[in-house]
């Protein structure tokens, strides 16, 4: 990267540009394309703006993070083109040691973190989020990409593995000595009790849910820590997939109008960063359990244009 010095006093009187005006002229021009030839797979809308076209649908939990302190390991079949239907600039399959969600291209981290693992997709993938306007190689500046893609795997470390297991007997052990009946012990290492069964329809990955969550920490359960009150806009989905990992899941548990109580272990909660809240205080600290107690009141369609 070359240092512009000493250009000041010309630069200094210019209006600043949006940073975000190329990214919002690329997420225009994929809808207009996508809107004159409507895909005949499942279109899922992301708020940043990628945008996917699901030709089939995984069941597995979409890669944990993209964190490079958690890398997760994905391994995925692609085709790369210039958008929409240019020449081919990379194809083959990434996988191993090597292919950390985190070290790639921030439109595949968007993807992946909520494609479920087993999905076949294209996705489109304004140039903000590829390569911006230095572009790379053959693909020029500004490029909008799209790729077909197969999400084969995602797979987290021995050490997560490991604190998976330390945290999922931890929350039987909480369960078993609190003498609470009718727990669902969930393969994915939740477990959950539903206080108030619905009858309404049953979310699915990209459903748009209005709920209200209390967060409580299993080590103290007589606080209520974090809560929400969640329902969709033009720029918050809140669907299954946009919540913490064993929420991911449970959600897609339970029917509309249901009231329940998650127990979910820390990897799949918020894992070592914990979260603080607006003024910087912890609320969760770092490898914490959870409790969430879930009140479901509504299930719509997945946003459509």
């Amino acid at each position: 990267m070359v240092a512009l010095l000493g250009l000041t006093s010309c630069l200094d009187q210019q209006p600043v540009e949006d940073p975000n005006k190329q990214l919002y002229a690329d997420i225009a021009t994929i809808d207009a394309y996508l809107k004159a030839n409507p895909p005949t797979g499942m279109l899922v809308l992301d708020a940043n703006g990628v945008r996917m076209v699901i030709e089939e649908l995984g069941t597995k939990l979409p890669a944990k993070s993209a964190n490079p302190a958690a890398p997760t390991l994905v391994n995925i079949d692609y085709v790369g083109r210039i958008f929409p239907d240019g020449p081919i600039f990379d194809q083959g399959n990434i996988s191993g040691s090597n292919a950390k969600l985190s070290g790639l291209i921030d439109g595949w981290k968007i993807a992946f973190t909520t494609l479920p693992v087993g999905s076949k997709a294209k996705l489109y993938v304004p140039s903000s989020w590829a390569y911006g306007k230095q572009g790379q190689g053959s693909i020029p500046g500004n490029a909008i990409l799209t790729f077909d893609v197969k999400f084969k795997d995602a797979v987290i470390s021995a050490t997560e593995k490991t604190k998976f297991n330390s945290d999922t007997t931890a929350i039987r052990t909480y369960l078993t000595g609190k003498g609470i009946q009718n727990v669902v012990y969930d393969t994915s290492g939740i477990a959950y009790v539903i206080t108030q069964q619905g009858g309404g329809p049953i979310a699915s990955w990209y459903n748009r849910l209005t709920a209200k969550f209390n967060y409580k920490l299993l080590t103290d359960d007589t606080k209520v820590v974090a809560t929400a009150d969640q329902a969709p806009s033009d720029y918050y989905y809140s669907r299954p997939v946009d919540y913490i990992h064993g929420l991911k899941v449970g959600l897609q548990k339970i029917p509309k109008g249901t009231k329940a109580t998650f127990y979910i272990p820390s990897g799949l909660a918020l894992g070592t960063l914990g979260a603080t809240d607006s003024r910087g205080v912890q609320l969760i600290p770092p490898d914490a359990n959870l409790i969430v107690e879930v009140d479901l009141t509504d299930v719509t369609a997945p946003r459509t244009y």
